[in-house]
């Protein structure tokens, strides 16, 4: 072969090797682009640059968002945050009803169950932004998501889940309930007010459950389990009589028997009822001794539960105590029961 045609073929050889790298390059500029944007993010040393480079990855399309959301997936703190950052602006910046929206929030939701225990904090932030810049189309996701956050040591990421819990797309309010007897007030607080402030459709704790709260260590959940009662009508007659029903010393259980008894109460025979089911015997025995005082002196029907208690109380003093009273004649006109009983 002549050297002629050597060069030739040398010649014809780097310009295929420099078209094809070229077209190689014009096919993959967002994916060196992002490459070399994601390395100086990494690299910056402030917030600011990290912020900047971060906000540069979103715009250079699929690859920017790859390296994005590995960022936000296993990257290091200050990467990660940055990442996340820039993922919730752009995806807030999008038209509304923008497929793209759905899109990167699909891929965000993917990264999830790789991720590690950082990376799932992060992801669980990003749920509002995805919920509401795509239309409830990943809501199912999104629920897995919030479902486990619920359950993670993270504080923080438990508050955040607790409020996600409630949003019209994720429902998940029952899971909430474990969440009442956390050690940390503010959890406490937070997640009483997201199961108690719910609708009667949606009700997952009933008012007899959230006296309990008014005996919190902490004022600020007191102050929740208060205005929550309040929300559902409860009067402050009421809101009292159940502070008093859930007391944890039986003696203040006693003394409200004698309370329903004499105060004027306008219908005392639900508190009465609850008393029945104390866990405290006395409580229980004096609860059916004052229903049948006070039908007596009303003229009203002894309610059924009082025969129950007569009757299949564990406690043989209770139900002997129950029997006694239930048996007892309608008094005269005064209703006074008579004297020599238990």
């Amino acid at each position: 072969m002549t050297r002629k045609k050597l060069m030739w073929r040398a010649a014809l050889t780097l310009v295929l090797v420099l078209a094809v790298g070229g077209t190689w390059a014009g096919f993959n500029a967002f994916v060196l682009r992002a490459k070399y944007a994601a390395n100086k993010l990494v690299a910056a040393p402030t917030d600011e640059e990290r912020t900047r480079w971060a906000d540069t990855l979103a715009t250079h399309g699929t690859p920017g968002f790859d390296q994005l959301i590995g960022f936000v997936k296993s990257g290091e703190d200050l990467s990660r945050t940055a990442a996340a950052g820039a993922l919730e602006r752009h995806l807030n910046a999008l038209p509304d009803g923008d497929a793209r929206a759905v899109t990167i929030g699909g891929s965000i939701l993917d990264a999830y169950p790789t991720a590690n225990d950082a990376g799932k904090r992060a992801i669980l932030h990003l749920v509002p932004t995805i919920l509401n810049r795509t239309g409830g189309t990943h809501a199912g996701r999104c629920r897995d998501v919030v479902a486990e956050g619920l359950k993670m040591p993270d504080l923080d990421a438990r508050l955040v889940a607790v409020r996600l819990a409630i949003h019209p797309d994720i429902r998940l309010r029952a899971e909430i309930v474990p969440l009442l007897t956390a050690k940390e007030p503010e959890l406490r607080g937070a997640s009483l007010f997201a199961v108690a402030t719910s609708s009667d459709n949606d009700q997952v704790i009933g008012d007899e459950e959230l006296f309990r709260w008014l005996h919190d260590v902490d004022a600020g959940v007191r102050k929740v389990c208060h205005d929550a009662l309040v929300g559902r009508d409860r009067s402050d007659v009421e809101i009292s009589l159940g502070r008093r029903l859930t007391h944890l010393d039986p003696n203040e259980r006693l003394k409200l028997l004698l309370d329903l008894r004499y105060d004027d109460v306008a219908d005392p025979e639900p508190w009465l009822e609850r008393l029945s089911r104390d866990p405290e015997p006395a409580v229980r025995a004096g609860s059916a001794r004052v229903m049948v005082e006070v039908a007596t002196v009303r003229r009203q029907p002894c309610p059924g539960w009082v025969a129950r208690v007569a009757d299949s109380d564990h406690h043989p003093t209770v139900r002997f105590i129950a029997n006694y009273y239930r048996r007892l004649p309608i008094a005269a006109s005064n209703g006074v029961i008579p004297a020599g009983g238990p």
